[in-house]
């Protein structure tokens, strides 16, 4: 046996993994429309394929009193019926198995959880890959586990489309894609399983499944050793909606062009499968898209949730937008960024205007009376030669002692960024810049990132710097933070930095190096480079998107990675300590 876990099942097939087993197979897949119930005594009414949520003072209660748990859902994007949260006591994760128990909830959300009894726990295999273990395991597994589990494998082979699975999991109704086969499939293999479960219990789906008929299941469940258990639970109330419920996917005609679903509704599948299928109003969907559907069969579209109600297999949605053919880059990344709820939109004039209006903006007065001015040191920056937001820079100058004295100096964005106002609102919507494979969607507006505030050689620049003292062995002897006033020098590129380790006597020629300010010398900027030796491996962490906005993915092979110097590494470890400090 190599599958990681071994479970019985005990509902009916057809029911969804997580859903009472009082609920019939022929209530599961409700949607706007369902058919009634053939009960007479259930005539009108639907059955809730989903648990109702919690109160929120309930839910309260619980996690003071340690019977609920909360934390941020995880979704298998390979496995998508396996979710998790994280145990409040570090120790393993605990599991949620299925759509139904995750209650629509989708991945990223914060969730509040109830502990499933241990019966229903997850059995997991020792993670020691010693087969003897594996072996010893093995024989304590309960025969019906294993059967279970030679059924789940056997079935593995059939059928491995997402869709098929995962709708197959709670769509008994629903032939579409074969499920109806793989529900044949599912029925032959449960019923050479042997479990404790009655005929009756069986064959009729709404027939519940007492204590009697589970208790040896449960016996051989508590039966294993602890750590083959993984606590398991189910999703009681969202505390947070962290996903953006937007997905990028596909329209389809549904299949019963009889019904009146048909005459109402498309059905929209994600290319996301941890994200439900969608029912789609037609008004939505392009004018011809009835009459013409194979048309749209490769077009990408954005689908936005706007409900999931209890007795809905699928969930409710609106057409935001049709992005373009699926395979084309632009199509395919604003699809990423909307499902990841990047904000890529132009800045406001709102936001706009709190910057600085009239360019070229100069210091002014009273800012130098309040800062450290540097502008004589011997100050530059170092970064791909492309690159136009320089946001930070260096210097190292040896000091008369034997010593040097290395600064780190960070451009001081928040000199422009008034707090609360229209501009530090959406930065912090943003939070960070997004850099992509061809783009850059930045946090702040490019006359801040590429003007105002990068430190372009030759050039006054408000910044916040961090300054050692420090001996040639690198042990710090005294260090100072503030606010202070830099010019750079110039503007040197990674090759350069490189050139100048591994060659400290060799003079670059002149004409191979940027623009040097006249009051320093390329002897001076060539020996703040070569004073500390040896380099520390150092990967660039700019992509080439963010330097060049008309670059393109290509499959070209990259250029050897280059080794700037140590000064560099030191530069980029206290970065972050730098800006919280200016924060």
């Amino acid at each position: 046996m190599s599958h990681p876990d071994y479970r019985m099942n005990l509902r009916p097939l057809g029911t969804p993994r997580g859903v009472s087993t009082v609920a019939g197979p022929h209530d599961i897949g409700a949607s706007p429309g369902d058919k009634k119930s053939k009960n007479k005594s259930t005539r009108g009414k639907k059955k809730s394929i989903f648990e109702t949520y919690m109160f929120k003072e309930d839910v309260s209660e619980g996690l003071k009193r340690g019977t609920l748990i909360q934390g941020v859902l995880r979704i298998n994007p390979k496995k998508f019926h396996e979710a998790f949260i994280p145990s409040p006591d570090g120790d393993r994760d605990i599991f949620i198995d299925g759509v139904v128990a995750r209650n629509r909830a989708l991945n990223g959300d914060l969730v509040v959880v109830k502990l499933l009894p241990e019966e229903q726990w997850k059995v997991v295999k020792p993670e020691n890959n010693d087969k003897e273990t594996e072996a010893a395991y093995e024989s304590d597994i309960p025969e019906e586990l294993c059967g279970h589990h030679l059924l789940q494998q056997s079935l593995k082979s059939y059928n491995d489309s997402p869709d098929v699975i995962i709708e197959a999991q709670f769509d008994g109704s629903d032939s579409e894609d074969g499920h109806g086969i793989t529900q044949n499939v599912l029925v032959d293999g449960v019923k050479k399983l042997s479990v404790c479960v009655s005929e009756k219990g069986r064959e009729d789906g709404d027939a519940p499944v007492t204590r009697d008929e589970t208790t040896c299941i449960s016996q051989d469940t508590r039966a294993l050793p602890e750590k083959s258990l993984q606590r398991s639970a189910k999703v009681v109330y969202i505390l947070e909606k962290k996903h953006s419920r937007a997905a990028t996917g596909f329209l389809k005609l549904l299949a019963d062009k009889n019904s009146e679903l048909f005459k109402k509704y498309a059905l929209f599948s994600p290319s996301d499968h941890r994200v439900p299928r969608i029912y789609v109003p037609l008004k939505d969907c392009p004018q011809d898209f009835v009459a013409r559907p194979k048309d749209y069969a490769n077009t990408l579209f954005i689908c936005r949730i706007v409900d999931w109600k209890e007795d809905c297999s699928f969930a409710l949605g609106q057409l935001a937008k049709s992005l373009g053919q699926a395979g084309e880059i632009e199509p395919e990344t604003e699809g990423i960024l909307t499902e990841y709820g990047v904000d890529f939109s132009d800045f406001s004039s709102e936001v706009l205007e709190c910057l600085p209006q009239g360019l070229p903006w100069t210091i002014p007065p009273e800012e130098f009376n309040k800062r450290r001015d540097l502008r004589k040191d011997c100050i530059f920056t170092i970064d791909p030669s492309t690159a136009r937001d320089l946001d930070d820079a260096l210097s190292c100058k040896p000091l008369a002692d034997g010593n040097f004295e290395v600064g780190v100096h960070i451009a001081d964005v928040s000199y422009f960024v008034p707090e609360g106002s229209d501009l530090d609102k959406v930065a912090a919507e943003r939070a960070t810049s997004v850099y992509l494979v061809q783009k850059v969607v930045p946090m702040l507006p490019r006359l801040l990132c590429e003007e105002l505030c990068s430190l372009n050689p030759m050039s006054d620049k408000l910044t916040f710097s961090v300054i050692w003292t420090l001996t040639p062995e690198g042990k710090i002897l005294d260090e100072w933070f503030g606010r202070t006033i830099i010019c750079s020098c110039t503007k040197l590129s990674y090759e350069h930095a490189q050139s100048m380790i591994e060659s400290p006597t060799e003079k670059i020629p002149a004409k191979e190096l940027p623009p040097i300010s006249p009051e320093h010398s390329s002897e001076e900027v060539h020996q703040a480079n070569a004073d500390k030796d040896g380099a520390a491996h150092l990967q660039a962490s700019h992509s080439p998107s963010a330097e060049d906005p008309e670059a393109q993915p290509s499959t070209e092979e990259r250029p050897p990675e280059t080794r700037p110097s140590r000064a560099v590494y030191w530069k980029q470890t206290v970065e972050e300590q730098a800006t919280q400090l200016q924060i």
